[in-house]
Protein backbone atom coordinates (compact mmCIF):
# COMPACT_ATOMS: atom_id res chain seq x y z
CA UNK A 1 0.00 0.00 0.00
CA UNK A 2 1.61 3.22 -1.15
CA UNK A 3 1.11 6.87 -0.31
CA UNK A 4 -1.08 8.56 -2.89
CA UNK A 5 -0.68 12.27 -3.53
CA UNK A 6 -2.97 14.73 -5.25
CA UNK A 7 -3.70 18.42 -5.69
CA UNK A 8 -7.19 19.62 -4.72
CA UNK A 9 -8.65 22.99 -5.69
CA UNK A 10 -10.63 24.32 -2.73
CA UNK A 11 -13.37 26.97 -2.81
CA UNK A 12 -11.33 28.91 -0.25
CA UNK A 13 -9.00 29.85 -3.13
CA UNK A 14 -6.31 27.43 -2.01
CA UNK A 15 -4.83 24.65 -4.11
CA UNK A 16 -4.05 22.06 -1.46
CA UNK A 17 -1.58 19.23 -1.83
CA UNK A 18 -2.43 16.13 0.20
CA UNK A 19 -0.93 12.72 0.79
CA UNK A 20 -3.06 9.81 1.90
CA UNK A 21 -2.85 6.12 2.55
CA UNK A 22 -5.38 3.46 3.43
CA UNK A 23 -9.16 3.04 3.47
CA UNK A 24 -11.65 3.31 6.29
CA UNK A 25 -12.58 6.02 8.81
CA UNK A 26 -10.67 9.21 8.04
CA UNK A 27 -7.89 10.70 10.16
CA UNK A 28 -6.50 14.08 9.08
CA UNK A 29 -2.99 14.99 10.23
CA UNK A 30 -2.14 18.71 10.51
CA UNK A 31 1.53 19.73 10.69
CA UNK A 32 3.17 22.79 12.23
CA UNK A 33 6.23 25.01 11.67
CA UNK A 34 8.42 24.50 9.72
CA UNK A 35 7.14 21.18 8.45
CA UNK A 36 5.21 19.45 5.66
CA UNK A 37 2.79 16.59 5.17
CA UNK A 38 5.99 14.54 5.14
CA UNK A 39 6.37 15.04 8.89
CA UNK A 40 3.63 12.39 9.24
CA UNK A 41 5.39 9.84 6.98
CA UNK A 42 5.63 7.34 9.86
CA UNK A 43 1.98 7.69 10.87
CA UNK A 44 0.31 7.22 7.47
CA UNK A 45 1.36 3.59 6.91
CA UNK A 46 0.73 2.62 10.53
CA UNK A 47 -2.85 3.88 10.41
CA UNK A 48 -3.45 2.44 6.96
CA UNK A 49 -2.36 -0.97 8.22
CA UNK A 50 -4.92 -0.61 11.02
CA UNK A 51 -7.78 -0.09 8.58
CA UNK A 52 -7.91 3.70 8.62
CA UNK A 53 -7.67 6.36 5.93
CA UNK A 54 -4.78 8.64 6.88
CA UNK A 55 -4.72 12.05 5.17
CA UNK A 56 -1.91 14.60 5.54
CA UNK A 57 -2.06 17.95 3.74
CA UNK A 58 0.59 20.55 3.20
CA UNK A 59 -1.05 23.43 5.05
CA UNK A 60 -1.50 26.84 3.40
CA UNK A 61 1.87 28.48 2.83
CA UNK A 62 3.76 25.17 2.83
CA UNK A 63 5.11 22.78 0.23
CA UNK A 64 2.90 22.34 -2.82
CA UNK A 65 -0.11 24.09 -1.25
CA UNK A 66 -0.87 27.70 -2.20
CA UNK A 67 0.89 30.48 -0.32
CA UNK A 68 -1.33 33.59 -0.43
CA UNK A 69 0.53 36.90 -0.10
CA UNK A 70 -0.98 38.69 2.90
CA UNK A 71 -0.38 38.21 6.62
CA UNK A 72 -4.11 38.06 7.32
CA UNK A 73 -4.44 35.16 4.86
CA UNK A 74 -2.97 32.90 7.56
CA UNK A 75 -5.48 33.55 10.33
CA UNK A 76 -6.73 30.36 11.98
CA UNK A 77 -10.29 31.02 10.82
CA UNK A 78 -9.16 30.70 7.21
CA UNK A 79 -6.93 27.70 7.87
CA UNK A 80 -9.88 25.90 9.43
CA UNK A 81 -12.01 26.87 6.43
CA UNK A 82 -9.45 25.04 4.28
CA UNK A 83 -9.89 21.88 6.32
CA UNK A 84 -13.68 22.04 6.17
CA UNK A 85 -13.43 22.51 2.40
CA UNK A 86 -11.03 19.57 2.21
CA UNK A 87 -13.56 17.32 3.95
CA UNK A 88 -16.20 18.48 1.49
CA UNK A 89 -13.91 17.82 -1.48
CA UNK A 90 -13.25 14.29 -0.21
CA UNK A 91 -16.97 13.71 0.53
CA UNK A 92 -16.29 13.24 4.23
CA UNK A 93 -18.88 14.26 6.79
CA UNK A 94 -16.40 13.96 9.64
CA UNK A 95 -12.81 13.04 10.42
CA UNK A 96 -10.56 12.57 13.39
CA UNK A 97 -8.10 15.48 13.47
CA UNK A 98 -4.57 15.08 14.82
CA UNK A 99 -2.32 18.15 15.02
CA UNK A 100 1.21 19.01 16.13
CA UNK A 101 2.70 22.43 16.94
CA UNK A 102 0.59 25.03 15.02
CA UNK A 103 -1.36 22.07 13.71
CA UNK A 104 -2.35 21.32 17.30
CA UNK A 105 -3.79 24.81 17.70
CA UNK A 106 -5.72 24.29 14.46
CA UNK A 107 -7.29 20.96 15.42
CA UNK A 108 -8.44 22.32 18.79
CA UNK A 109 -9.96 25.27 16.89
CA UNK A 110 -11.69 22.86 14.53
CA UNK A 111 -13.28 21.08 17.51
CA UNK A 112 -14.47 24.42 18.91
CA UNK A 113 -15.67 26.15 15.75
CA UNK A 114 -16.65 23.21 13.52
CA UNK A 115 -17.64 20.49 16.03
CA UNK A 116 -20.03 18.84 13.59
CA UNK A 117 -17.07 17.95 11.32
CA UNK A 118 -14.80 16.60 14.07
CA UNK A 119 -15.31 13.01 15.18
CA UNK A 120 -12.44 13.22 17.67
CA UNK A 121 -9.36 15.39 18.16
CA UNK A 122 -5.76 14.87 19.29
CA UNK A 123 -3.09 17.40 20.13
CA UNK A 124 0.55 16.33 19.90
CA UNK A 125 2.65 18.55 22.23
CA UNK A 126 0.21 21.47 21.76
CA UNK A 127 -2.37 21.87 24.57
CA UNK A 128 -5.67 23.74 24.76
CA UNK A 129 -6.71 25.11 28.15
CA UNK A 130 -9.46 27.48 27.10
CA UNK A 131 -9.55 31.00 25.71
CA UNK A 132 -6.86 33.18 27.34
CA UNK A 133 -7.78 36.63 28.72
CA UNK A 134 -5.68 38.38 26.04
CA UNK A 135 -3.57 37.52 22.98
CA UNK A 136 -0.60 35.40 24.02
CA UNK A 137 2.09 37.82 22.83
CA UNK A 138 0.49 40.65 24.76
CA UNK A 139 0.43 38.51 27.89
CA UNK A 140 4.14 37.61 27.76
CA UNK A 141 5.46 40.86 26.30
CA UNK A 142 7.22 41.92 29.51
CA UNK A 143 8.85 38.53 30.10
CA UNK A 144 8.89 36.62 26.81
CA UNK A 145 11.22 33.83 27.92
CA UNK A 146 11.05 30.91 25.48
CA UNK A 147 8.50 32.82 23.40
CA UNK A 148 11.01 35.49 22.36
CA UNK A 149 11.39 33.91 18.93
CA UNK A 150 7.75 34.74 18.19
CA UNK A 151 8.44 38.44 18.72
CA UNK A 152 11.41 38.11 16.37
CA UNK A 153 9.10 36.57 13.78
CA UNK A 154 6.68 39.52 13.80
CA UNK A 155 8.45 41.94 11.42
CA UNK A 156 7.92 40.72 7.83
CA UNK A 157 11.15 40.05 6.03
CA UNK A 158 13.50 39.82 9.02
CA UNK A 159 13.26 36.13 9.91
CA UNK A 160 12.68 35.29 6.24
CA UNK A 161 16.11 36.68 5.37
CA UNK A 162 17.84 34.63 8.05
CA UNK A 163 16.04 31.33 7.48
CA UNK A 164 16.19 31.53 3.67
CA UNK A 165 19.92 32.35 3.52
CA UNK A 166 20.81 28.64 3.74
CA UNK A 167 17.77 26.33 3.89
CA UNK A 168 19.93 23.24 4.48
CA UNK A 169 21.54 24.82 7.56
CA UNK A 170 18.17 26.13 8.75
CA UNK A 171 16.39 22.79 8.56
CA UNK A 172 19.39 20.90 9.96
CA UNK A 173 19.38 23.18 13.01
CA UNK A 174 15.63 23.30 13.58
CA UNK A 175 14.69 19.64 13.07
CA UNK A 176 16.63 17.97 15.88
CA UNK A 177 15.81 15.28 18.41
CA UNK A 178 16.28 15.38 22.19
CA UNK A 179 18.84 12.56 22.10
CA UNK A 180 22.15 13.72 23.67
CA UNK A 181 23.94 12.53 20.54
CA UNK A 182 21.90 15.02 18.55
CA UNK A 183 21.92 17.92 20.94
CA UNK A 184 22.20 21.48 19.81
CA UNK A 185 20.74 23.58 22.62
CA UNK A 186 17.11 23.85 21.57
CA UNK A 187 16.40 26.50 24.19
CA UNK A 188 19.03 28.72 22.62
CA UNK A 189 16.84 28.71 19.54
CA UNK A 190 13.95 30.43 21.32
CA UNK A 191 15.44 32.42 24.22
CA UNK A 192 16.79 35.97 23.70
CA UNK A 193 16.49 35.71 19.93
CA UNK A 194 16.14 39.47 19.44
CA UNK A 195 19.10 40.19 21.71
CA UNK A 196 21.28 37.73 19.76
CA UNK A 197 20.10 39.16 16.45
CA UNK A 198 18.59 36.01 15.02
CA UNK A 199 17.16 32.55 15.59
CA UNK A 200 20.26 30.71 14.39
CA UNK A 201 22.97 33.11 15.58
CA UNK A 202 25.69 31.31 17.54
CA UNK A 203 24.75 27.87 16.23
CA UNK A 204 27.05 25.79 14.00
CA UNK A 205 27.52 26.92 10.42
CA UNK A 206 27.66 23.32 9.17
CA UNK A 207 25.56 21.29 11.59
CA UNK A 208 25.35 17.54 11.38
CA UNK A 209 22.10 15.97 10.25
CA UNK A 210 19.77 14.94 13.06
CA UNK A 211 19.78 11.25 13.91
CA UNK A 212 15.98 11.21 13.51
CA UNK A 213 16.28 12.06 9.79
CA UNK A 214 17.77 10.13 6.91
CA UNK A 215 19.62 12.08 4.24
CA UNK A 216 16.57 11.61 2.04
CA UNK A 217 14.24 12.95 4.76
CA UNK A 218 16.33 16.08 5.24
CA UNK A 219 16.47 16.64 1.50
CA UNK A 220 12.65 16.63 1.26
CA UNK A 221 12.41 19.50 3.76
CA UNK A 222 15.35 21.43 2.34
CA UNK A 223 14.11 21.25 -1.23
CA UNK A 224 10.59 22.27 -0.23
CA UNK A 225 11.66 25.36 1.71
CA UNK A 226 14.28 26.28 -0.86
CA UNK A 227 11.42 26.40 -3.39
CA UNK A 228 8.83 28.24 -1.27
CA UNK A 229 10.81 30.27 1.24
CA UNK A 230 9.48 30.94 4.73
CA UNK A 231 7.13 33.91 4.23
CA UNK A 232 3.90 31.88 4.34
CA UNK A 233 4.93 29.75 7.34
CA UNK A 234 6.10 32.80 9.30
CA UNK A 235 2.84 34.60 8.58
CA UNK A 236 1.12 32.05 10.81
CA UNK A 237 2.86 33.79 13.75
CA UNK A 238 1.63 37.25 12.72
CA UNK A 239 -2.05 36.69 13.46
CA UNK A 240 -1.96 36.47 17.24
CA UNK A 241 -4.63 39.11 17.84
CA UNK A 242 -6.84 37.96 14.95
CA UNK A 243 -6.76 34.39 16.25
CA UNK A 244 -7.55 35.53 19.78
CA UNK A 245 -10.48 37.63 18.55
CA UNK A 246 -11.87 34.60 16.73
CA UNK A 247 -11.44 32.58 19.90
CA UNK A 248 -13.57 35.11 21.75
CA UNK A 249 -16.53 33.89 19.68
CA UNK A 250 -16.32 30.47 21.37
CA UNK A 251 -14.73 31.37 24.70
CA UNK A 252 -17.53 29.76 26.71
CA UNK A 253 -17.49 26.55 24.66
CA UNK A 254 -16.03 23.24 25.72
CA UNK A 255 -14.61 20.55 23.47
CA UNK A 256 -17.07 17.72 23.98
CA UNK A 257 -15.88 15.12 21.45
CA UNK A 258 -13.39 12.40 22.42
CA UNK A 259 -9.94 13.95 22.74
CA UNK A 260 -6.33 12.98 23.31
CA UNK A 261 -3.36 15.02 24.54
CA UNK A 262 0.13 13.60 23.98
CA UNK A 263 2.91 15.35 25.87
CA UNK A 264 6.67 15.05 25.34
CA UNK A 265 8.98 15.22 28.34
CA UNK A 266 11.87 16.99 26.59
CA UNK A 267 10.00 19.62 24.57
CA UNK A 268 11.65 22.86 25.70
CA UNK A 269 8.78 25.14 24.62
CA UNK A 270 5.53 23.13 24.64
CA UNK A 271 6.25 21.54 27.99
CA UNK A 272 3.96 18.96 29.63
CA UNK A 273 3.20 21.52 32.36
CA UNK A 274 1.37 23.68 29.81
CA UNK A 275 -1.22 20.92 29.46
CA UNK A 276 -2.27 21.00 33.11
CA UNK A 277 -5.96 21.72 33.60
CA UNK A 278 -7.11 20.76 30.11
CA UNK A 279 -9.81 18.51 31.55
CA UNK A 280 -11.69 21.61 32.70
CA UNK A 281 -12.60 22.46 29.09
CA UNK A 282 -12.22 18.99 27.52
CA UNK A 283 -14.23 16.55 29.63
CA UNK A 284 -13.52 13.47 27.47
CA UNK A 285 -9.75 14.02 27.44
CA UNK A 286 -7.40 11.06 27.52
CA UNK A 287 -3.65 11.41 27.83
CA UNK A 288 -0.47 9.91 26.50
CA UNK A 289 3.10 10.83 27.40
CA UNK A 290 6.52 10.10 25.90
CA UNK A 291 9.21 11.14 28.34
CA UNK A 292 12.34 10.74 26.21
CA UNK A 293 11.09 12.93 23.39
CA UNK A 294 11.56 16.51 22.26
CA UNK A 295 9.43 18.76 20.09
CA UNK A 296 9.28 16.74 16.86
CA UNK A 297 7.36 13.85 18.40
CA UNK A 298 5.98 12.19 15.28
CA UNK A 299 9.47 12.06 13.78
CA UNK A 300 11.59 11.45 16.91
CA UNK A 301 9.46 8.75 18.53
CA UNK A 302 7.16 7.51 15.75
CA UNK A 303 6.65 4.00 17.11
CA UNK A 304 5.66 5.20 20.58
CA UNK A 305 3.34 7.85 19.16
CA UNK A 306 1.76 5.37 16.76
CA UNK A 307 0.99 2.99 19.61
CA UNK A 308 -0.65 5.77 21.63
CA UNK A 309 -2.68 6.96 18.64
CA UNK A 310 -3.79 3.51 17.54
CA UNK A 311 -4.86 2.49 21.06
CA UNK A 312 -6.89 5.70 21.39
CA UNK A 313 -8.40 5.41 17.90
CA UNK A 314 -9.40 1.80 18.55
CA UNK A 315 -11.39 2.92 21.59
CA UNK A 316 -13.43 5.58 19.81
CA UNK A 317 -17.16 5.10 19.23
CA UNK A 318 -17.90 3.75 15.74
CA UNK A 319 -17.71 6.30 12.94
Amino acid sequence: MTVEQQQIELPTGISMHIAEQGDGPAVVFVHGFPELWYSWRHQLPALAAAGLRAIAPDMRGYGRTSAPPNVEDYAHRLVCDDLVALLDALSLEQAVFVGHDWGGAIVWAMALHHPERVRAVAGINTPYRGQPPAPMLEMVKGRPGVWDYQFYFQEPGVAEAELEADPERTMSLLLRSSDPADRIDALQGTLSVRERGGMLVGLPERPSRSIMLSAEDLAVFVEAFRATGFRGPLNWYRNDRRNWEWGEESKEARITCPALMVTAGKDPVLTPKLSEGMERVIPQLQRGHIEACGHWTQQERPDELNRILLDWLAGLPPA
